[in-house]
């Protein structure tokens, strides 16, 4: 018989996780479709879609676990050991994904004239290497045997809080001080060219020479209105992250002595998909481009699909061709 909590929490993730994975794959084949689209910042957003993805169908797995288990009463340990593995690393995978974009940012900004960093080559290396990581590093529990099924979530989770809190640093805290830190970094060095631009504008005025430097200042000034934009976006989507991980993470840790109800461990389960949903939202609504791409991708399949629907309506009756 399932429980109430387990049935909204079902119901919750399921529209979640599918309407994240519609999304996501709208926001890849806009990218793809578009060639001036598939740029090396678009092309590490399209891995994190990926991730996105992945974690989605992991999540939803993992729901169908848990309704096996309240109908059954069994469960397959082996396979929940897998999806628990699973889950983790592509929730580790997703931060690492854009903890690369922070990098590519910094890269960006610091090694303009490097071309190999700017390479194809090294955009390819960096996302096997964060694919590698996102899988390496959450066998520590899986090959110790410390995932398991746990009764009052119905997830498959590291039973021990040390590993959980491992899970937790290594997945979440060490890749938000990275992109914090390289951010920050990118934020206060256009802020000093912008001052150095700014006292050099003053200086050359006396000269006559200052339309150079108004053109100058105008695109530092753009470029650190824009950076001062990117970091609000940035600590938006840490809250999301905080909020979607942090109940179940901080029950898992510290309800050493099982004081939490059922149905809090329940619905706190639900979170994590909610800000899946959330983060690509806030990702498409930030890369107009993409966005545009995206209506325009949607639009143009209504239409062929009323079009079509016309066609079928009118013609097939009528036997005419109407080609």
């Amino acid at each position: 018989m399932f429980i109430p909590s387990l049935l909204l929490r079902a119901i919750i993730e399921c529209l979640f996780c599918i309407m994240t994975i519609c999304l996501n794959i709208l926001f890849i084949v806009a990218i793809i479709r578009l060639r001036t689209l598939r740029t090396p910042q678009n092309i590490l957003l399209v891995n994190s879609a990926l991730n996105l993805i992945c974690s989605c169908f992991t999540f939803l797995t993992s729901v169908t676990i848990a309704l096996q288990y309240s109908i059954t009463h069994y469960i397959n340990m082996e396979l929940c050991r897998i999806i628990g593995y699973l889950i983790y690393s592509f929730c580790h995978g997703i931060m690492y994904s854009y903890l690369l974009v922070s990098i590519n940012r910094f890269l960006h900004t610091f090694y303009c004239l490097e071309k190999y960093y700017l390479s194809i080559k090294f955009l390819i290396f960096e996302i096997i290497l964060q694919w590698f990581l996102s899988f390496l590093i959450p066998l520590i529990p899986l090959f110790l045997n410390q995932i398991e099924f746990q009764i009052k979530p119905r997830f498959c989770s590291p039973r021990k809080p040390f590993y959980m809190t491992l899970e937790i640093m290594t997945g979440f805290f060490l890749p938000i001080i990275f992109m914090t830190v390289f951010n920050l970094i990118i934020y206060f060095h256009i802020n000093k060219l912008h001052t150095d631009i700014h006292l050099s504008f003053q200086q050359k005025q006396k000269y006559k020479l200052n339309k150079f430097y108004q053109i100058s200042h105008r695109l530092y000034n753009r470029q650190n209105n824009k950076n001062v934009k990117l970091l609000h976006q940035f600590a938006a989507f840490s809250c999301v992250f905080v909020i979607g991980w942090g109940f179940f993470a901080c029950i898992s840790i510290f309800d050493l002595n099982d004081i939490v109800p059922e149905s809090i461990y329940l619905i706190t389960l639900s979170f994590p998909a909610i800000s899946l949903f959330i983060i690509t939202l806030m990702i498409i609504n930030w890369n107009k481009p993409i966005k545009q791409s995206i209506f325009t991708l949607f639009n143009s399949t209504s239409r062929k699909h009323s079009t079509s629907a016309t066609t079928v309506q009118f013609s097939a009756p009528l036997g005419f061709n109407c080609n």
